[in-house]
């Protein structure tokens, strides 16, 4: 046989062995090296959790709170000094309104797309109420007119704008706790 190939074959036989120990080797290492970064995965997201979810529980929170704020009721009792007009007194809870919302603009990132939507349609329910109910009032009305207009509005639709907002946040609190 030629030396020449006798060499060659030689090597081959080395070669092999070796790649195949080599792709072995490469597989295993490939395969522990995904475990540990699936297990790294793992705890960045407990430890990312255990920091977030009590900055989401105070955004729900606090959002809540917001909507007990906007809620024409408690406007009218932090308004309503008796001394106001009814365009004044609209001008006092509107700018309310608009000022709490830009104070909670923030929590939108903790809370869930859907409850911030809810809670911006409530936001402008509410205004539109505060308009609706201004524009049927008498240019010389009290403000006092003005809230008991507000109270009958809600008394004749049945319904608080701000509630089913506070139990729509209620109920997706109690799906995370």
């Amino acid at each position: 046989m030629d030396p020449l190939l006798q060499t060659l074959l030689d090597i081959i036989k080395y070669i092999i062995p070796s790649l195949v120990v080599f792709l072995v080797c490469y597989v295993i290492i490939n395969k522990v090296m995904e475990e540990h970064t699936a297990r790294l995965q793992l705890e960045l997201r407990k430890t990312t959790a255990s920091l977030l979810t009590p900055l989401k529980l105070q955004a729900y929170e606090r959002m809540i709170l917001f909507l007990e704020r906007i809620s024409p009721q408690n406007l009218i009792i932090q308004y309503n000094d008796g001394v106001n007009s009814a365009n004044g007194l609209k001008f006092l809870m509107e700018s309310s309104v608009n000022q709490e919302f830009s104070h909670n603009l923030s929590q939108q990132i903790y809370i869930s797309n859907q409850a911030w939507n809810i809670i911006k349609v409530v936001k402008e329910e509410v205004v539109q109420l505060l308009h609706t109910v201004a524009s049927s009032m008498d240019a010389n009305s009290t403000g006092i007119d003005y809230s008991k207009a507000i109270v009958d509005r809600m008394m004749e639709e049945n319904r608080i704008p701000t509630q089913k907002a506070i139990d729509f946040l209620k109920a997706e609190i109690n799906l995370y706790f």
